[in-house]
């Protein structure tokens, strides 16, 4: 179970069924940057941020097309986006997914992250999005110049090798994780080879609302 947790973020099916689901957003037009984690990681990759600028949509009239998105949204420009340290036993793993605002102004987020597993060398999804569970969103402010928030994503246990707990799964092996910042459609691509989807179903991910701080495994 151990070298399981090692290679993959986990969490337990339970936890996956009484989440609320929201699909992740599905831009016209998307900038996706891809990092490639080091060799000596595993399933904690390190960072990704954007090699293009933030929409040039003014703060107001991206408030008024999306009532949830903050007044100050962090643009995507302005972010780093790294997975924090696994924490989990008896097979439920949880893992951090850190924001840090690397711009010269404090903005803020609010609402839970968009998370997919993609793979076939060409960004496809394999499997369902992560659910979204939005119960308490509200505006995490992160300071400029390196204040931090942070998601927490829940996985399901299971390996190819090893079988799935959850019924119905067909575990595939996809090429990493692409991530959406709450209220983006800017694609945060990290890469990981031993990323792992259940392909075509049925939900194996759920993600949490932001919160204050990098830290937030349970």
């Amino acid at each position: 179970m151990s070298r399981i947790l090692s290679t993959v973020a986990l969490a337990g099916a339970a936890l996956l069924l009484s989440a609320c689901s929201s699909p992740a957003p599905t831009p016209t037009a998307t900038a996706t940057t891809t990092v490639t984690a080091p060799a000596s990681s595993s399933a904690t990759p390190t960072s990704s941020t954007p090699t293009t600028s933030s929409s040039s949509m003014s703060s107001s009239a991206a408030t008024t097309a999306d009532p949830g998105r903050p007044a100050d949204q962090c643009p995507d420009a302005d972010l780093r986006v790294t997975f924090g340290a696994l924490e989990g036993a008896a097979g439920t793993g949880y893992v951090p997914i850190v924001f840090t605002n690397t711009g010269a102004r404090s903005c803020a987020l609010r609402g839970a992250p968009g998370v997919s597993v993609v793979g076939n060398g060409d960004g496809t999804q394999l499997g369902k999005p992560a659910n979204r569970d939005q119960s308490g969103a509200q505006d995490v402010r992160l300071d400029a110049d390196g204040g931090q928030a942070h998601a927490t994503l829940a996985l399901v246990d299971f390996s190819p090798s090893d079988g799935s707990p959850i019924s119905g799964c067909t575990p595939k092996r996809g090429d990493g994780y692409r991530v959406y910042p709450p209220h983006s459609t800017r694609a945060f691509f990290i890469r990981n080879s031993q990323a792992l989807a259940c392909d075509p179903g049925p939900v194996f991910m759920r993600v949490e609302v932001v919160a204050s701080g990098a830290s937030g495994a349970k």
